[in-house]
C-alpha cells in the first residue's frame, strides 16, 4: 500500500475538548458551520464571532480583537468554511493561543488517522 494515510475530520465537540487542553484561559469556544451556525460549544459567541470573520481579510487564517471588557477574541479558518472561535482571559497570552487555535482549526479541517 503506497500514498498518505486516510484523513477524516476531528469532530466540532472533539476540537473543543482539544482546545481547552491546549490553551489555559478560554472562557468560551464555539466551531461555526459555512454559514456562521454554532456546530458545537457556546452559541452566544457566534454572533461575535461571525462579525470579526466577516471584517477580516477572505484569504486571513485569523482574525483577533481585544474585547472592550477586557479578554480576547480570536477566529481561526478551517477547511471546509468551517472556522473554530474562542473567547480568552485578559492575562492570556495571545501569541500563544493564536497558535493553539490554528492547530485545532487545521486538525478540524483534516485530522490524520493513525
Amino acid at each position: 500500500m503506497t500514498g498518505d494515510p486516510p484523513t477524516a475530520r476531528l469532530a466540532p465537540a472533539l476540537a473543543l475538548a482539544y482546545l481547552r487542553e491546549l490553551s489555559a484561559g478560554v472562557d468560551a469556544a464555539v466551531v461555526l458551520d459555512a454559514a456562521g451556525g454554532a456546530l458545537a460549544g457556546d452559541a452566544a459567541l457566534a454572533g461575535p464571532a461571525r462579525r470579526l470573520l466577516a471584517g477580516a481579510a477572505p484569504d486571513a487564517p485569523l482574525a483577533r480583537e481585544r474585547l472592550r471588557g477586557g479578554g480576547w477574541l480570536l477566529v481561526a479558518r478551517a477547511a471546509g468554511d468551517l472556522a473554530v472561535a474562542m473567547r480568552a482571559a485578559p492575562e492570556a497570552l495571545v501569541g500563544l493561543l493564536e497558535h493553539d487555535l490554528q492547530a485545532v482549526a487545521s486538525d478540524l479541517g483534516s485530522a490524520r488517522m493513525p
